[in-house]
């Protein structure tokens, strides 16, 4: 084989090497790591939604403007997390590797079940104690107790 044959095959296979890792690193990028971002941008949303809207939630007898804007904000968050956790291929297996960063998939749903129970109770009287059951149980779910350590 000649000088030039060895140069050629050589640019060739560093190109087709090169080709491979930037196509690699573009899949996981965009089906894993952006995927995975965003759920953690929801968890902030959810996590701002429960403090911003604590007084419709806790309050015995709110403004009905405040308790709709609240109910929505929390009925919209639980679509928006089921679907973010289909988002994410091989959830189960982040979530157990990533030892806290993300929830387990039945606490982020449990989680998601709290929301809903949330938002059909904020126009409810009497619903500070159940509320304040259910914002600590989503809190545990997704993680924000160990976040405030």
């Amino acid at each position: 084989m000649d000088d030039l044959t060895k140069i050629l095959l050589t640019s060739s296979f560093t190109a087709i090497g090169a080709i491979a890792v930037f196509v690699a690193s573009q899949l996981l990028g965009k089906l894993v790591i952006e995927p995975v971002q965003d759920l953690k941008k929801l968890l902030g949303e959810i996590r701002h939604a429960l403090v911003f809207h604590a007084q419709a939630v806790f309050t015995p007898v709110g403004d009905c403007a405040g308790e709709d804007k609240a109910a929505e904000a929390f009925r919209k968050s639980t679509c928006d997390l089921r679907s973010k956790l289909g988002s994410v291929p091989f959830y189960d297996r982040w979530a157990t590797v990533s030892q806290g960063f993300l929830p387990m998939r039945k606490d982020a749903f449990e989680a998601s079940k709290e929301l809903i129970g949330l938002s059909n109770s904020v126009h409810q009287q009497n619903r500070s104690e159940i509320n304040a059951k259910r914002v600590t149980k989503i809190e545990r779910l997704l993680g924000f107790e160990m976040m405030e350590e």
